[in-house]
């Protein structure tokens, strides 16, 4: 059983994207940074912390895919945030998010990770590509 404390901050790590969610339909602010500025700065923050996580597990044993996919994803993440700030940009997001999880799954089958933390991946990755689509 996983901890309650990694659940509720793992969900609680969603909030940021729902945020960004509802200033965009209100076309609001929030401390001087519009929905866009939320969105693509927490996006950035988050594909690195999930992928920083990702690399660490994957160094022993040494899992290279793990190691390059996770590298690889953080970057496309910091690509988009600087130059597809679009729809098709989000749309993008939403796929670097569902292949961070395969990164996951991945790990799963080398036994890196623990198959409770695996649900909790797959759950906040569905609520976040969630909010992404919303946002789209």
């Amino acid at each position: 059983m996983i901890n309650r404390w990694i659940v509720v901050v793992t969900l609680t790590g969603a909030l940021p994207f729902a945020l960004a969610v509802w200033l965009n339909v209100q076309q609001l602010t929030l401390l001087g940074a519009d929905a866009t500025a939320w969105l693509w700065g927490y996006s950035a923050v988050i594909a690195a912390f999930l992928a920083g996580a990702q690399w660490g597990r994957s160094l022993q044993p040494l899992d290279l895919v793990s190691l390059l996919a996770s590298n690889g994803f953080a970057l496309v993440v910091f690509a988009l945030a600087l130059w597809l700030r679009t729809n098709t940009g989000v749309v993008l997001l939403e796929i670097v998010f569902a292949g961070l999880l395969f990164v996951d799954r991945r790990q799963l089958r080398l036994g890196l990770i623990s198959t409770d933390y695996w649900h909790l991946r797959i759950g906040v990755t569905a609520l976040v590509c969630s909010l992404l689509a919303i946002y789209a």
